[in-house]
């Protein structure tokens, strides 16, 4: 089992019934218009992902997912981790909200728990640094109705001397805990719904 999977099971004590989908998609492109570089469209048009009107299908299967992400990323967006009642998917439901939108986000099956973003930290990272990666992280994410309404879980692999103690305590109050070893430190925080997580002030504001 994947470490830091062990690591959630025990720190957060997440129902063992639950399995963790790794690159779960949460955004896949809408429109052909977005897609700029002529290699990735024509290898999106091989496989005939849009149809006639130049539009993205709203289901895929776990294998167009696989190919979207390995030969056209910046078209598909993921979360590290989906905690989802299932063992495994073998498709994605995804929707826009206007006609124009760039993305096609996922929608709700009902079987997403919650979601689990990892981020690493090297010795050149600041408190202004990490705390600007969380909180683009969380922005994005809020921007998919569904992860809105459902658990966010942070992992953030910090070298021992950083101490983000209060990035901890301003956005995920008590939630949260560190595990000290091998010369680094893991920050988890979590919360029950992402929409609860008040993003109004910055605890290290960019330009102070």
């Amino acid at each position: 089992m994947n470490d830091i999977i062990s690591i959630l099971q025990n720190t957060l004590n997440i129902n063992p019934e639950l399995s963790f989908i790794e690159h779960y998609p949460i955004k896949i492109v809408h429109e052909k218009g977005r897609v700029k570089e002529e290699t990735v469209l024509d290898y999106l048009e091989s496989l005939n992902f849009f149809d006639q009107n130049g539009f993205s299908a709203h289901s895929y299967s776990n294998e167009k997912i696989s190919d979207l992400r390995e030969n056209a990323q910046n078209y598909i967006q993921s979360v590290s981790y989906g905690i989802s009642k299932k063992q495994m998917y073998e498709s994605y439901k995804f929707s826009e909200k206007f006609p124009h939108d760039r993305w096609k986000k996922i929608i709700d099956d009902n079987d997403l728990e919650a979601v689990v973003e990892i981020s690493h930290f090297s010795d050149k990272s600041d408190v202004q640094n990490i705390e600007t990666e969380l909180r683009n992280i969380m922005r994005s994410r809020k921007e998919v109705p569904l992860l809105k309404k459902i658990g966010f879980i942070w992992v953030a692999y910090c070298k021992k001397d950083q101490n983000i103690d209060n990035i901890m305590q301003h956005y995920f109050l008590e939630k949260h805990k560190s595990i000290s070893r091998e010369g680094q430190i893991i920050f988890i925080g979590w919360s029950e719904q992402l929409q609860n997580i008040n993003m109004r002030y910055f605890v290290y504001p960019p330009n102070s």
